[in-house]
C-alpha cells in the first residue's frame, strides 16, 4: 500500500524555566499551539490489516514567553513570541479495516522542529514523541 495522509492537530503542549537571582525572577517558557503533518506512508497489509511506516513535512506555532519581576523595585513585565516552524516527521503504524469506509488506527510519529531563537534567548528547540488512535471514515 502506498499513500498519503495529512493532519491537524491541536496540542497545547508546554515547557518552562524559571529560576531567582539577585532579587529578580523570572521565566522562559514554550508552547506548542498546532502541529501539522504531511506524510507518505508506505505499508504492507494482509485481510483486514495494515502495518506502515511514515514520514514527511511537520509545521507548528510555537510560543515563547519570557516573564520577570524585580519585586523590591516594583517592575514585572512579559513579553511574548510566535513563530511557525518547519520540521520532519517519521513513524510507525497498525491500521484496521472495520467495514470498506471505516477503520481504525494506533500510530507512533517523532516530530522534531528544529531549534531558533526567540525573545534574544538562544536555543528554543522543539522534538516530541506522539502516540495517538484514531478512526477513520473513508470517501
Amino acid at each position: 500500500m502506498l499513500g498519503v495522509e495529512a493532519d491537524v492537530d491541536w496540542s497545547n503542549v508546554k515547557g518552562t524555566f524559571g529560576g531567582t537571582a539577585f532579587g529578580a525572577t523570572g521565566s522562559i517558557s514554550s508552547e506548542l499551539k498546532w502541529l501539522d503533518t504531511i506524510r507518505g506512508r508506505l505499508g504492507y497489509t494482509w485481510g483486514p490489516s495494515m502495518i506502515y511506516v511514515t514520514g514527511g513535512g511537520a509545521y507548528g506555532n510555537i510560543t515563547a514567553t519570557a516573564a520577570g519581576a524585580v519585586p523590591a523595585a516594583g517592575v514585572a513585565g512579559s513579553v511574548a513570541q510566535s513563530d511557525t516552524r518547519l520540521g520532519w516527521t517519521a513513524g510507525a503504524g497498525f491500521e484496521y479495516m472495520f467495514t470498506p469506509n471505516f477503520t481504525g488506527k494506533v500510530e507512533y510519529l517523532y516530530v522534531d522542529l528544529g531549534t531558533n531563537t526567540q525573545i534574544l534567548v538562544d536555543n528554543v528547540k522543539f522534538n516530541t514523541n506522539i502516540v495517538r488512535g484514531g478512526l477513520n471514515w473513508k470517501f
